[in-house]
């Protein structure tokens, strides 16, 4: 049997096509433009399970922290896991393969913030955009870090670590590249260190980052060593963006 799972996030609407075994095909458009076409894109299916915001038409719906469980642990094969959804904001779940998921916590940080403040401190409305101009910056002339504070790092940090997100700056004499690096490493530390502290809370090792802004090299590359600060590793999905949507077509 084929499922077409569907996730109506806040920013974009994900599909996966699913056929009890594997995923058929994928496929996102922002949520702006998505309308009934959308579905008629996909080879035919059995079923269609949503998720996410509501949908206008009439859908079986999943609960999202479900899915964002269900879709984690089919894609690690781990037995459980604290699974981070990236997305527009962030939320953080525990799953394992008995129990319901548990919503562990989350914040407001994620791509939503990026976008939002790219366009309020950079001029740009395109997240991608905003990720490639990051990666071509440097944070040493934005971002306070506990060396220059210390001459040292202290307890779990060292000195590279941060101190104050954007603690040096005095005036608007900045790069644009450095900026962003330093706006992308604000939201992804953030993230980090509140689900390591999820994941500590009830001492799970698995620690699973799903969501388009996962995906980023740069993003991974702050994720990974705000893990290390508290001795966790960091798992990334080569199907990142779709982790929801495939929870949604588990759901049948």
């Amino acid at each position: 049997m084929k499922t077409l799972g569907i996730d109506f996030g806040a920013s974009y609407v994900d599909a996966v096509l699913f056929d009890g075994a594997k995923i058929i095909s994928t496929r996102s458009i922002p949520r702006l433009r998505y309308t009934a076409r959308f579905l008629e894109e996909f080879p035919a299916f059995d079923t269609l399970i949503s998720t996410g915001s509501k949908p206008h038409q009439k859908m079986k719906y999943c609960n999202e922290l479900e899915c964002i469980g269900r879709g984690g642990l089919f894609l690690t094969g781990f037995k459980n896991a604290v699974i981070t959804s990236c997305g527009t904001g962030t939320a953080i779940i525990w799953k394992n393969q008995v129990q319901k998921a548990i919503h562990l916590g989350g914040t407001g940080l994620g791509g939503g913030t990026l976008l939002g403040l790219g366009k309020l401190l950079l001029g740009i409305d395109n997240a991608d955009k905003i990720l490639q101009l990051a990666a071509q910056g440097q944070r040493t002339t934005i971002d306070l870090t506990i060396g220059d504070i210390l001459g040292k790092g202290i307890g779990l940090l060292s000195k590279d670590a941060t101190a104050a997100n954007f603690g040096k700056v005095k005036d608007l004499n900045f790069k644009p590249e450095d900026l962003a690096r330093s706006l992308v490493a604000m939201i992804t530390e953030t993230i980090a260190i509140t689900s390591c502290l999820a994941a500590l809370s009830i001492k799970e090792k698995n620690l699973v980052f799903s969501g388009r802004l996962s995906t980023n090299a740069l993003v991974q590359k702050y994720l990974v060593e705000a893990c290390r600060i508290y001795g966790l590793k960091p798992y990334f999905l080569p199907e990142a963006s779709y982790v929801t949507a495939l929870g949604a077509a588990l759901s049948t």
